[in-house]
């Protein structure tokens, strides 16, 4: 149904809209001329000259982004559509070009002494541009030259974003055949992935198989896309003296390696919580361990939950934490801003995309009328309003870093499991919803840090060389059996799972970031029931502050400190506390 697919036309009225080209050139000519009318004078700028020079870029930057914004929302719509294709390949090209015009910029930036760069710091005229010139002049060490750095923005186009959208394409393509309910048939990726879920063993079975057989089959193939983007991000931090493949992703998400790092062992230091969990839910259903086709099995009957009734309980639980939020998320429904349902050549999973300043945040899901689709469509929102809030901010500062970035989509999780939990009538109906709450930890927080130390030890593996599938396999193995020790039996055809995980090819270790985020929402919640009503300025003051400041400094405005010792362990306590309610409940 029309009223179910996103609105592209706010962007542009048709892929043959010819406002897509003439903002592409026009850009491009806006671009060159600001290359040769500022390259080489930056470090004589007086702080006036720099404000008036960084305005213009981000107009510049804006009209060529947008064309690239349409064509790639477009592409995740419709995969298989080749003018589709074409027009993002074209897009990306020319905007990849328009963005070593503006190399210049930051690289002389960050070559500017020392004295002349604090100086411009205290100016009042650049006092919202501190935070993303503080942050320029911490990757000067790892700048290149402009050469250099034009030639990789060019490489990758043929490296990185190319293998990233032949794997988004090809995996598209799959196609799976379930039995479901006795009858047998063909499904998408998305819908398979979804039938885990089904209160029939033998439906899950089904999908669990007909799934992991697929992506076994395809394992070379997707391995070899593997070792090609996991080489492309070694070239890269060899090339910049970075002497750790996760520095890069620490330096842009304002995090050191040891944070990363402390986090990652906090977590696998009570990985015993979801072996604990799982012979819990083995008793549930009444076996000794979990198959792990029944990994995701609900522990009774789950609520079948339409996109209206879904739609309704988030808005209900949005609107009872702060009017502001629901009013927000309102006009995502109304005005077509959301991409609803699973089809053919859509590709899978959800996600949020910020879009721009001057535009809007678009939500893409692939609901399947259950409760983990109404999960996910407050989670998308979460990160929807994050966005709308941040909106405010000039582009420099447009966007969430890493460490905030799952904020407000974990904490629109909760709250929708509050309400829902208020709503149930008898024991079996919350301990279905905690039992939930606790899948959703394990998934979100445990499952993404183990999916970060698999990547960062097949990342250190392709140094020696080129790995095939089969130890990518062991690997997954290995980390697999550490998560849920003895909770959960697994057959060889698990152990090809890491193949169909896309974050591992789009972005460089950002799931530790999913257990970042959630882990933090878990002390901004407690502050929350703490503070009540009181709490809710100061949080919607986080989410609007965008890139403005320090993650750390975004926090502080709510008494909150990561670094502190022993800050995670709070957060581990909350999860054991629902799962002795989840317990105590059964």
């Amino acid at each position: 149904m029309l009223e179910h697919t996103w609105k592209l036309e706010d962007l542009y009225t048709s892929l043959r809209d010819p406002r897509l080209t003439a903002d592409l050139e026009a850009a491009s000519q806006e671009a060159a001329k600001y290359n040769a009318r500022y390259a080489g004078k930056i470090a004589g700028f007086s702080p006036k000259d720099l404000a008036t020079a960084v305005a213009e870029y981000e107009v510049i930057y804006e009209r060529a982004y947008k064309p690239v914004l349409f064509a790639s929302l477009s592409f995740s719509a419709d995969t298989q559509n080749s003018e589709i294709k074409a027009l993002l390949d074209k897009a990306r090209q020319m905007f990849t070009d328009i963005r070593n015009q503006f190399l210049f910029l930051e690289l002389e930036l960050k070559a500017l002494p020392q004295d002349k760069a604090e100086n411009l710091l205290k100016a009042p005229e650049l006092a919202d541009l501190e935070h993303w010139l503080v942050q320029l002049r911490k990757l000067a060490p790892f700048t290149l030259s402009e050469k250099e750095e034009k030639i990789l923005n060019l490489k990758q186009l043929t490296g990185r974003s190319a293998w990233s959208q032949f794997y988004t394409e090809h995996t598209s393509r799959f196609r799976f055949k379930v039995i479901v309910n006795g009858e047998e048939k063909e499904l998408n990726d998305p819908e398979t992935r979804a039938l885990r879920r089904h209160q029939d063993s033998a439906t899950r079975r089904s999908a669990h198989h007909a799934l992991y057989s697929r992506y076994q089959e395809e394992a070379p193939t997707l391995a070899y896309i593997f070792n090609t983007v996991f080489q492309d991000h070694l070239t890269d931090v060899n090339l910049r003296g970075f002497d750790h493949p996760l520095i890069p992703t620490a330096m842009q998400d304002e995090l050191s390696v040891s944070e990363i790092q402390g986090l990652l062992e906090a977590t696998a230091g009570h990985y015993h919580l979801v072996e604990r969990y799982h012979l819990f839910k083995a008793k549930r259903l009444g076996t000794e361990k979990v198959s792990s086709a029944d990994l995701l099995a609900p522990v009774g009957q789950e609520p079948k939950l339409s996109y209206a009734e879904a739609k309704d309980l988030v808005l209900e639980a949005f609107e009872r934490f702060s009017p502001k939020i629901q009013k927000i998320a309102l006009e995502f429904f109304d005005k077509r801003w959301i991409d609803v349902y699973p089809r053919a050549g859509k590709r899978g999973g959800a996600f949020c995309s910020y879009g721009l300043p001057s535009t809007h945040p678009y939500v893409f899901l692939n609901h399947t009328d259950d409760l983990d689709s109404a999960h996910t469509l407050a989670h998308e929102l979460g990160h929807a309003i994050h966005a709308y809030l941040f909106n405010g901010q000039r582009l420099v500062n447009f966007g969430a870093t890493t460490p905030l970035a799952e904020t407000a989509s974990v904490f629109a999780e909760i709250l929708l499991d509050d309400l829902m939990l208020e709503r149930l009538k008898t024991p079996h109906e919350r301990m279905v919803l905690m039992a939930n709450r606790v899948e959703d930890c394990v998934a979100t927080a445990f499952r993404q840090v183990m999916y970060t130390r698999w990547e960062l030890a097949a990342v250190e593996a392709r140094k020696q060389g080129v790995q095939p599938a089969e130890f990518y396999n062991q690997l997954w193995k290995d980390e697999s059996l550490q998560l849920y020790g003895k909770g959960v039996d697994f057959t060889d055809i698990d152990w090809v799972a890491w193949s169909g995980i896309p974050h591992f090819i789009g972005h460089r270790f950002y799931c530790y970031s999913y257990a970042y985020g959630y882990l933090l929402v878990l002390a901004l919640y407690n502050r929350y029931l703490e503070e009540g009503k009181a709490f809710v300025p100061k949080y919607l003051d986080i989410l609007a502050a965008g890139e403005s400041q320090t993650p750390q400094q975004i926090l502080a405005r709510a008494g909150i400190n990561p670094a502190n010792p022993g800050f995670w362990a709070g957060s581990f306590k909350v999860v054991e506390g629902w799962l002795k309610e989840l317990e105590a409940t059964a």
